[in-house]
């Protein structure tokens, strides 16, 4: 790098678990009618499902185009370590089902948060192409299917700005990638430290957003400020993300429009 041509004074001002979590990709989205509902533990944390059982269903209404992400847990019988299921769904009130199946295995993360006895197997998704338009869709077991299944949802979100589809970039150089499960979604960060470096190509003209957690350690506590910066190569679009303050680290996500790639 040939030199500095950019220090981001970022007011990136906030606990390490809520820092950058309005931008997920996909984000939770409550059913507009339900039957029955389920709290559950995952990995320490409550979430709530929605259950199928016998004749219930759920229903969720969803804007389009977009993309509804369907997770799944199916709840395992005394003795049992894995189960395959299959739920069915409908859309717009068609009479045409659509299923989707799963096989899972019992989870060491999952539990009941009322305490009741019984395994929970792990999370399955299955991703479903909303159309154009406003759109019902109606989840239900298959006939004579005797199971217990937990369902949750979200939707596809932009990253970036709203109505704006954004792709996920991968540096061009990095020496270690960090992966987080933020609301039961997994996203890859990329390290900066004083021995950790992040390097983006990019083909310009372009808007690139920076995603950034700084790590704590063991005597740091509350709110954190810190910087970042950001050097340039002037000839070709190559840029170094640097933290001045080499004692701390910083994880690091990046994203673009997907207009601003096509063609390129």
């Amino acid at each position: 790098m040939k030199r500095l041509h950019i220090l981001i004074l970022l007011a990136l001002i906030a606990a390490f678990v809520s820092i950058a979590l309005a931008a997920t990709g996909f984000r939770y989205h409550k059913p507009t009618a339900f039957d029955k509902d389920q709290q559950l533990i995952i990995s320490g944390k409550s979430r709530h499902y929605f259950v199928l059982a016998g004749d219930s269903q759920v229903e969720v209404n969803v804007d389009g185009p977009s993309r509804l992400k369907v997770m799944s847990r199916i709840a395992l019988a005394q003795g049992v370590d894995s189960a395959e299921y299959a739920v069915e769904y409908t859309l717009d009130g068609g009479n045409k089902a659509n299923r989707f199946s799963h096989k899972a295995a019992a989870s060491a993360k999952a539990e009941y948060a009322d305490k009741r006895e019984g395994y929970i197997a792990a999370l399955r998704t299955h991703i479903i192409e909303v159309p154009r338009g406003k759109h019902t869709y109606i989840f239900r077991l298959p006939q004579d299917a005797v199971q217990t299944i937990y369902l949750r949802f979200s939707q596809e979100t932009n990253e970036f700005t709203t109505g704006t589809p954004v792709v996920v970039m991968t540096p061009f150089e990095f020496t270690s990638s960090v992966d987080l499960v933020s609301r039961e979604e997994n996203y890859t960060y990329y390290r900066v430290s004083g021995k950790d470096r992040v390097v983006l190509k990019l083909v310009g003209p372009s808007t690139l957003k920076v995603l950034s957690r700084i790590e704590y350690d063991s005597d740091m506590q509350g709110k954190q400020k810190w910087k970042v910066q950001v050097l340039e190569d002037g000839g070709v679009n190559v840029y170094e993300f640097k933290l001045p303050e080499n004692h701390r680290s910083s994880i690091f996500r990046f994203l673009m429009p997907k207009s601003q790639l096509e063609g390129k």
